[in-house]
């Protein structure tokens, strides 16, 4: 069914656009889901995450408006776009539009490593060292202020942030160091940055249970397993911020390919690779820099949720359309609970504040949502999540829409597969390319 099912699900997440644009009257607008996985998974239809934002993207251009669409390649199921699979059903829809996606990240190997590289501009990073600093400071598990960044090239940057993201010294008491070790239970925001440092290649879960049961052997004093440990970190950290894979990441001609394409073709396309890795605290960078750059334009970013990591992302990102007339922004928040970032709460009510979309959430953020709002749109939205969720069983693509100006209470909306119509043509070129 999968093939099938991608085309039927393409061309209900066309229709379902639509809807979620709307007049286009909104700055920023929320996308929810409960966890990081297929929207809805049907006898008839498969829609991954990827198919419905690629799909929100098509449709933005169709209606006038240039569109960069931001990727998370990281995504654990059949067409992740890391998997030759899931890379083919991407470069298939976007063939149709004559634009073939740019990679962000560091890979040197796999479907992703055959892409053009983008990278944040290098000028524009230096000339805001503001941002740069927030950027390492937040990103470090360890508690280290970063006041001043003097950096003029990859060099210089690669010594500061190996001095930053490293290890305390061996003199130095790791539990009094790392963000929230002196409470009962470490912080989410800290853990996952120790485990995209200390194990890059594994499982979150995994890493975090690793990182989780080495703090306890920290409280017992177990000298031997801390050194160990203290040496892999600032070994990882110094592979991991060379100047050759940093060279990945900046680049003189930073966003000048992107640019060219989103003049020409209205739609551009990028798939980063560098959630909970130790290179995430370059993807808000990246954002900031489009941001700069792309002027009146729909700014799509897939992974949102990890972005709470960073108390510095959440102040700059919620700030952006109002710095740049113009800018809209759409982010995709997944909610489930293994994303205990402190700051999540706050990312879900900014982004949702105006206009949000509600495919299903964790429990704990109906009251985020409903916190200063009458009791008929708590009643609303429950009742809606449910029918919801009823659709979704029966094989429709249903979600809630909630607009504070055009629809003040959650309104369900459903599409279903019907007929192929129009489209019929455009599918069965999708599924060839996807085949070969």
């Amino acid at each position: 069914m999968a093939l099938e099912g991608v085309g039927k699900g393409f061309r209900v997440c066309l229709r379902a656009s639509e809807l979620i644009l709307g007049d286009l009257s909104w700055p920023e607008m929320a996308i929810l889901t409960f966890g990081d996985e297929h929207i809805l998974r049907s006898k008839d239809l498969l829609v991954p995450p990827e198919l419905a934002l690629t799909a929100l993207a098509i449709c933005a251009v169709g209606r006038g408006l240039k569109t960069a669409l931001l990727l998370d390649a990281r995504r654990e199921h059949a067409l992740s776009l890391s998997r030759p699979e899931g890379l083919k059903m991407l470069t298939g829809l976007l063939a149709q539009h004559d634009v073939e996606p740019l990679y962000f990240g560091v890979s040197r190997e796999g479907p992703l490593a055959s892409l053009k590289n983008l990278k944040i501009d290098m000028d524009w990073l230096f000339t805001n060292p503001g941002l740069l600093a927030r950027a390492i400071e937040d990103a470090s598990p360890v508690r280290r202020k970063v006041e001043e960044v003097d950096v003029s090239d990859l060099g210089s940057l690669s010594t500061l942030l190996i001095d930053k993201m490293g290890p305390p010294s061996f003199k130095e008491d790791l539990v009094s160091r790392i963000k929230g070790a002196d409470k009962a239970q470490v912080a989410a925001d800290a853990l996952v940055g120790m485990t995209a440092i200390i194990s890059p290649t594994a499982l979150l879960g995994v890493g975090l249970k690793y990182a989780a049961k080495f703090l306890s052997l920290v409280r017992e004093r177990r000298k031997e397993e801390y050194k160990s440990f203290l040496e892999m970190w600032r070994k990882n950290v110094e592979e991991g911020f060379s100047e050759e894979n940093l060279s990945l990441l900046i680049g003189e001609d930073g966003l000048k390919g992107l640019l060219e394409v989103l003049q020409a073709r209205k739609l551009a396309v990028v798939i980063h690779d560098v959630i909970r890795t130790p290179y995430e605290l370059f993807l808000p960078l990246l954002i900031c820099n489009l941001a700069d750059e792309v002027g009146e334009a729909l700014v799509i970013i897939d992974g949102a949720s990890h972005l709470a990591r960073f108390s510095w992302s959440m102040e700059t990102l919620s700030s952006l359309p109002g710095e740049h007339p113009g800018l809209k922004l759409a982010c995709l928040i997944h909610t489930g609970p293994e994303l205990a970032y402190e700051k999540l709460p706050e990312l879900v009510r900014s982004f949702s504040g105006r206009r949000a979309v509600i495919f299903d959430m964790e429990p704990g953020y109906i009251d985020v949502l409903c916190r200063g709002k009458p009791a008929s749109f708590k009643a609303a939205l429950l009742r809606g999540l449910e029918e919801a969720a009823k659709e979704r069983l029966s094989g429709n693509l249903a979600f809630l829409l909630y607009d504070s100006i055009s629809e003040p209470l959650p309104k369900l909306i459903k599409v279903g597969p019907g007929k192929l119509g129009r489209l019929k043509g455009a599918l069965g070129a999708l599924l060839g390319r996807i085949k070969k």
